[in-house]
């Protein structure tokens, strides 16, 4: 099931951001840089943007345990997106769950819930060299847009973020 996390979830947020940060990221990014991502600097992130509220989490879940959560907002204004876009800001599946299916379902819970909040398409940003998750997005009908961007910087020398777009239907 997925539903709409609370402050409750969000130490299992972190839990599974930086779980799946070390699992996805060891090849792209730095060692030193991974050894700061901690689920208690991810937790302090986490509440920080919670009491924002600016944005809207979700939880994928069964009875007993979390397995994964997205965060959708308003399309963030970074580098001119298209106009009345939702973003997917996070997609992030604990990794002993990859490749089962739940992360389609989550992704595809995303798409449906900015669709149905009146967005004319949804955008996101990834990683350039994160391989998986861009074919992910493809398989998905995401296509690049040509922005590109290396902020924020602290993610290390040569790593770019690209944007990916899905346009609904008028």
């Amino acid at each position: 099931m997925i539903q709409e996390a609370h402050t409750s979830d969000l130490p299992r947020i972190a839990e599974i951001h930086v779980a799946a940060w070390h699992h996805a990221y060891r090849s792209i990014l730095s060692k030193e840089l991974l050894d700061r991502v901690t689920v208690s600097a991810r937790l302090a992130r986490w509440k920080r943007s919670f009491k924002e509220g600016h944005h809207t989490i979700y939880l994928l879940k069964d009875d007993h345990q979390v397995w994964g959560f997205c965060r959708i907002c308003k399309a963030r204004p970074l580098n001119n997106p298209p106009p009345d876009y939702g973003e997917l800001t996070h997609l992030y599946l604990d990794p002993a769950h990859i490749a089962t299916g739940q992360g389609h379902n989550l992704f595809m819970f995303a798409v449906d819930r900015i669709r149905q909040q009146g967005y004319a398409g949804m955008l996101l940003w990834t990683l350039e060299r994160n391989t998986r998750a861009r074919r992910f997005y493809e398989q998905h009908g995401m296509s690049l847009d040509g922005a590109r961007r290396d902020e924020p910087a602290w993610l290390g020398e040569g790593v770019y973020e690209v944007r990916y777009v899905l346009p609904f239907a008028a």
